[in-house]
């Protein structure tokens, strides 16, 4: 196989691998698959970027890159592969950027309940 594939190839598997994770952590169909989302009154608000936005974009940016650097000559693929890529720009810095708040739309089903329950402790705390 020619470098140039194998690199293509290499990417593409671990844009897809990082995408089959990001989709077993959100069905959270197991406790394992939930421990990025703490219960406690806590939050991990790093752990839940990284599972909301980090690993979807990176393995989004991975499959593009995929398609930059494959072996045939196809300008649409590189079209594609580069749109794709500025189009996830400002996710990246949505990610980087820790300030700007999750909304709830970004997370799944089951833990929404878990954020709901969190906001129902910090009002409890303050007393408000």
């Amino acid at each position: 196989m020619p470098p140039r594939a194998t690199v293509t190839f290499v990417l593409m598997m671990l844009g897809l691998l990082s995408l089959g994770l990001v989709a077993w952590l959100r069905a959270g169909r197991s406790s394992r698959a939930r421990a990025w989302m703490s219960t406690g009154p806590t939050e991990g608000w790093m752990a839940e970027r990284v599972v909301l936005l980090g690993l979807p974009l990176g393995g989004a940016a991975l499959l593009c890159a995929a398609a930059l650097s494959a072996p045939v000559d196809w300008p649409v693929l590189r079209i594609v592969g580069g749109f794709g890529l500025v189009l996830l720009t400002p996710f990246v810095l949505w990610f980087i950027l820790a300030f700007i708040p999750m909304p709830g739309l970004l997370y799944p089903r089951w833990a929404r309940t878990i954020r709901e329950r969190r906001k129902d402790w910090s009002i409890d705390m303050l007393g408000r």
